[in-house]
């Protein structure tokens, strides 16, 4: 009989990587989750062997029908929906897997910056819900694992929040919103959180003292922008100058960047790559071999 895990968020960058490492290594049958079976990703999951199902993360009911007779499940929740709540998405999922005998949840997840602040920074919605729903995971009873994130190095890719990463006459800018002295956690999530999630579906009843009710960190480094931008100036053979932005004044983003220029979003873990991935069997990538094999090569 078929192991199989459920993937929410399948057609994204997170619940993509997850799906690709379970379908690659074979142990689990990946079924992938995503509020639209007709898209084009999700007819190529189906191509490549997944099962493919649909779901809103904010209907109960067909959640619970998305984790009937999964042995795990790894759950990522959208940030501002105007409909459904991060905390009632991920609470759904969670009483779901309660309900319908899940036996491991891995979640994506991001510090709390509110209640790390002490109410300083109340505002940064899309970390704030994640932290909560992981509270409620690590209460729930469910043998669990969470996955701490940073800031993705593909959106130098796809640029978000009017920051382009942009190729000059002499080498790149990299526009930021972040603090010069800032930071930042560097996150290669479509190589990284795949295998990750993948290590802990495998080994989390041999190794239990070590997974369960963790919280580990995904990140290949740590560093201010400026320290950032050399280590891709090394994959891409060319300068990366910085170049700071002003705050956009969206509450959301500016908390984010505030919040990061005075903590440490993860003070647990000093040391990145995070040394418990690692006995675990997972390699992390680099930043000098993510300029050199995606950010080159979409730059031309």
């Amino acid at each position: 009989m078929s192991r199989i895990a459920t993937v929410f968020g399948a057609t994204g960058l997170q619940g993509s990587s997850v799906v690709q490492a379970l379908l690659q290594d074979g142990t689990f049958k990946p079924r992938a989750v995503t509020r639209n079976v007709d898209s084009e990703a999700a007819r190529k999951l189906v191509e490549q062997g997944a099962e493919v199902v649909a779901a809103d993360l904010g209907d109960k009911d067909a959640v619970k029908k998305a984790v009937e007779g999964a042995e795990c499940v790894f759950v990522v929740t959208l940030p501002f929906s105007t409909t459904v709540p991060e905390l009632v998405q991920g609470t759904n999922v969670v009483d779901a897997s309660k309900e319908a005998g899940v036996q491991f949840v891995v979640f994506s997840t991001l510090p709390d910056a509110k209640e790390m602040s002490n109410g300083k920074y109340p505002h940064a919605a899309h970390m704030n819900d994640k932290a909560q729903v992981q509270k409620y995971l690590e209460a729930s009873g469910l043998a669990n694992a969470s996955i701490g994130t940073g800031g993705f190095l593909e959106n130098t890719v796809r640029p978000l929040l009017g920051t382009p990463f942009e190729k000059t006459d002499t080498g790149y800018i990299l526009n930021t919103l972040a603090k010069p002295h800032a930071i930042g956690i560097h996150t290669w999530i479509t190589r990284d959180m795949g295998p990750a999630v993948l290590a802990l579906f495998k080994q989390y009843k041999t190794r239990a003292e070590e997974i369960n009710g963790q919280r580990f960190v995904l990140g290949v480094g740590q560093s201010t922008a400026e320290e950032y931008a050399k280590e891709l100036a090394k994959g891409l053979g060319k300068p990366v100058e910085v170049k700071y932005k002003e705050p956009r004044g969206v509450p959301p983003v500016d908390d984010m960047f505030n919040f990061t220029a005075e903590y440490r979003w993860y003070p647990d873990v000093p040391v990145l790559p995070d040394p418990r991935l690692g006995k675990l069997g997972v390699k992390q990538g680099t930043v000098e071999e993510f300029a050199r094999t995606v950010l080159k090569a979409h730059l031309g």
